[in-house]
């Protein structure tokens, strides 16, 4: 398989609202999980310790601030189409703006071209609650649902006109996504593709559904492969990767985050169950994946594993990596799972695996696995050649290879390998014009649709360029060079911003879809 580079990244994860937040989040072992917001549902109406029928037996899981936030101004949507998006549309098409200028692209130079949109979502329970409703059924409430408008509605407002669908696999559905996405790529039918996953919960229908199936976690926190584990814990966020062809991002001196090599994708069969995993299906993904990446067990430095915490799936999970990694006892393969961190995401599990593995790739650091201090004795990880991390472990000099799982409830399995960027592939600094005094000066720009939106975009800003501590070079070129340009506009000389006083990692959220 020719290679795949990741050129941008977009992602909102509890208790992380931006990659910058996420890499922080997962670097300092984080928690994203609280109880379940009031405006969702009441959570301890549905409450049963005991597992009483049609109850839940957790208040906890991984929620996002404001999914209901959103500028549809920017987007040049009516405030009634808005309200009757699901909220899944609106992260996606914010997510994927967002990763298209991480890329360094003006998502309107996009426009017309065959840019492919790949979509994993698993649960559409917006629907479940405004199309049931039959006496108020708008011809909005019905472009404002469905899996297929997604992917579409991204298409639709960056003019993309490349393959454009939504992949329901349960939780393989975002890895499924980027697996297709970059068959099309490879295949020739698109330059660009946009991959992504979203799940957003809205009732507590799956935490029922997981409670009564005995797979739900009473605290709502996945404990992936430790001796604590006791189930899933639910989690939601949204995140999109943009793709291209590894010789083209080369050729056009494009940031590199990670590059995927190879990816595979298979069904479980008739198993033991359909809802059970199948380590047979699984240990023969992992192979495939390996064949198309054209690398041996012992190449790959550690792997995301899917890590759910329920007893079977670490059981299986550790059982079918163990076949192909149980020779190397003495360095073993790191070990972990993000949803340790954040509960499991469903149709959103796989990209915010694949982000942290890119990110664990570019920093050059695979993070400390949450839960990692007991680890599971049954699992027998050290025989299998595997070992949880309870510090970061610092990648080499050189390429480190990685490789990542995502396993749909129903059988449908992706492995993903994954290399570091080639040493080439650094995104170009320009120094904005007039800047001679080698310090970081520059103009840096803001537009909005309307003058509240420029007011809150100037706050939100500030904020962020001050926790960041960003070379002002390099801002005011963005701002200039991959921005929007809207109506309303803002712009001023500056120098590179002093830290933070108040020594804030982010901004606080806001009710606005990007800053600028």
């Amino acid at each position: 398989m020719d290679r795949i580079a990741i050129v941008g990244i977009d992602c909102r994860f509890p208790g992380a609202p931006d990659p910058g937040a996420y890499w922080d989040l997962l670097m300092r072992s984080g928690d994203g999980i609280g109880t379940v917001p009031e405006q969702r549902w009441a959570a301890k109406e549905f409450h049963s310790a005991t597992q009483a029928e049609g109850r839940s037996n957790t208040t906890q899981g991984g929620f996002i601030d404001d999914p209901d936030a959103f500028d549809n101004e920017f987007f040049t949507i009516s405030p009634r189409e808005a309200a009757a998006m699901d909220p899944q549309q609106r992260l996606l098409l914010q997510c994927a703006w967002r990763a298209v200028e991480d890329a360094g692209l003006p998502p309107q130079r996009l426009a017309g071209t065959a840019t492919g949109v790949f979509v994993g979502i698993m649960g559409n329970e917006w629907a479940q609650l405004h199309l049931t409703d039959y006496d108020h059924v708008t011809a909005q409430a019905g472009s404002g649902n469905g899996y297929c408008m997604t992917a579409n509605r991204i298409s639709y407002h960056l003019d993309l006109k490349g393959p454009s669908l939504a992949v329901d696999t349960a939780c393989s559905s975002s890895l499924v996504a980027v697996h297709l996405a970059g068959n099309a790529l490879l295949s020739g039918e698109c330059d660009y593709a946009i991959a992504a996953g979203v799940n957003v919960a809205l009732t507590p229908a799956l935490s029922i559904f997981y409670t009564q199936a005995g797979l739900s976690a009473p605290d709502g926190r996945c404990k992936p492969f430790s001796a604590q584990a006791d189930g899933i814990g639910r989690g939601e966020g949204v995140g999109a990767v943009v793709l291209r062809r590894l010789e083209d991002a080369l050729a056009d001196g494009q940031q590199i985050y990670a590059v995927v090599r190879g990816t595979a994708v298979n069904q479980d069969g008739r198993s033991n169950g359909l809802t059970a995993p199948n380590r047979w299906a699984q240990q023969d993904v992992i192979a495939a994946a390996y064949r198309r990446a054209g690398v041996e067990p012992a190449d790959v430095a550690f792997t995301e594993g899917h890590g759910t915490g329920t007893a079977l799936g670490d059981m299986m999970e550790a059982a079918a990596l163990g076949h192909h990694h149980a020779g190397r006892s003495a360095k073993p393969m790191a070990l972990g799972s993000v949803k340790g961190n954040l509960g499991h995401t469903e149709g959103a599990a796989g990209i915010a695996g694949l982000i942290k593995v890119a990110l664990s790739l570019h920093h050059r650091t695979v993070p400390a696995s949450r839960f990692s201090a007991k680890e599971n004795a049954q699992l027998g990880l050290r025989q299998k050649g595997l070992r949880l991390l309870k510090a970061p472990l610092r990648l080499p000099r050189g390429t480190s290879v990685a490789g990542l799982s995502s396993f749909g409830m129903g059988g449908t399995n992706a492995h993903a390998v994954l290399e570091s960027a080639p040493p080439q592939s650094a995104r170009p600094r320009p120094e904005p014009a007039g800047d001679t005094t080698g310090i970081g000066t520059g103009v840096f720009t803001l537009s909005a649709p309307a003058p509240d939106a420029l007011r809150r975009n100037l706050l939100a800003q500030s904020e962020a360029l001050a926790a960041r501590r960003a070379p002002l070079g390099p801002v005011a070129w963005t701002s200039n060079r991959v921005k929007a340009g809207h109506r309303y506009r803002f712009a001023v000389s500056a120098g590179t911003p002093t830290p933070s006083s108040s020594g804030s990692a982010r901004p606080p959220p806001t009710r606005i879809c990007w800053p600028g």
